[in-house]
């Protein structure tokens, strides 16, 4: 089967036949239908981390994945053929530690577990892959189109999820920087806790996601200039400057969740942030109730925005995608199997 991953000895984006999987007794075997592409496996295609299972020197891709179960292992339970299903990219560590054990593999802190098409095992940017039921996340037919959303929702129900909790009462509002997948989800999921939101970003007007943003009645502003505080402050962006803007941008008592900058440099407002009695924390990977509260909010979200999202592709574009970029597109996905 064809699979697209990195050659650790090449040092190079490649595509290359591996065997097809063979799911042990409490396994099932999965066709994957969707794979998405994100920032993350565009990281990984410049060797800024990631590495291959033991012993091996090729790491397949994909780590957003909707895939379709067409065999059972006798000792499987819970899946059955046919069902619908997004992974869950953390593993439980072995052995499992207290978090694990508890449900939080995203809080792991044994430095002993993998992330499925990030390090040490290889992800879905193929044909066929084989899981255990409780890696699993079974998918509804009404959400299928857009179920390849389930990994990054998670990500975000997970950040959105801290920053209720740490903030104080009377949250009104939500500022989120990045008009990316995590930026626009995040806006969504904090639509529908209530809040007021607004996006920033640098998308002209007249920008399809901006469009798309407008649709789901959210606020958005082009820039960082003249942008008020708010409450809740998510940094989606991936700019280190606008990660250093976000410090600045919490109101009294505000809260502000560090999602997708991973270099920024500059002075921190301390001082401020004691005085305010502001919370800063990052997020990243999701746990199990995360998939679980993304599910539910992905039936609740506007069909036409949550749809509006993905762009798909062909399988033999990953060059393009994962070496350039998306584009205009706001989540680029490729199909894998009808």
């Amino acid at each position: 089967m064809k699979a697209v991953g990195l050659d650790f000895t090449g040092r190079c984006l490649s595509l290359r036949d591996m065997p097809e999987p063979v799911p042990a007794d409490a396994e099932v075997l999965l066709e994957v239908i969707e794979v998405g592409v994100c920032g993350t496996d565009r990281e990984l295609a410049h060797f800024h981390f990631g590495y291959p299972p033991p012993g091996e020197d090729f790491l397949t891709l994909g780590h957003e994945a909707l895939a379709r179960v067409v065999a059972v292992g006798p000792a499987a339970r819970g899946l059955q053929k046919g069902d619908y299903v997004a992974p869950m990219v953390r593993r439980v560590c072995p052995p499992a530690c207290a978090l694990c054990l508890r449900g939080r593999r995203d809080l792991c802190v044994s430095n002993t577990w993998n992330d499925r098409g990030v390090t040490g095992l290889h992800g879905y940017f193929t044909e066929f892959a084989v899981d255990s039921p409780e890696d699993l996340v079974v998918i509804p037919p009404s959400l299928v189109d857009c179920a390849v959303l389930m990994e990054p929702l998670s990500v975000v129900e997970k950040a959105v999820d801290t920053a209720i909790r740490l903030h104080e009462p009377e949250l009104k509002t939500a500022l989120v920087l990045g008009a990316g997948p995590i930026g626009i989800l995040s806006a969504l999921v904090l639509q529908l806790r209530g809040l007021e939101v607004t996006i920033a970003s640098l998308e002209d007007e007249s920008a399809p996601r901006v469009k798309l943003i407008r649709r789901a009645g959210i606020a958005y502003r082009q820039g960082l200039d003249g942008l008020d505080t708010a409450d809740i402050v998510v940094e989606a962006s991936g700019s280190g400057r606008a990660a250093m803007a976000g410090f600045r941008l919490m109101a009294p008592l505000g809260v502000y969740a560090l999602v997708g900058s991973s270099a920024p440099t500059g002075d921190l407002p301390v001082l401020d942030m004691i005085v305010k009695n502001q919370i800063v924390f990052g997020a990243v990977n999701a746990s199990p109730e995360a998939f679980r509260t993304g599910l539910t909010d992905l039936a609740r979200f506007e069909p036409s925005v949550v749809r509006g999202l993905i762009e798909r592709a062909a399988f033999a574009n990953y060059r393009q995608s994962i070496l350039e970029g998306p584009g205009q597109a706001v989540k680029l996905v490729h199909r894998i199997a009808d």
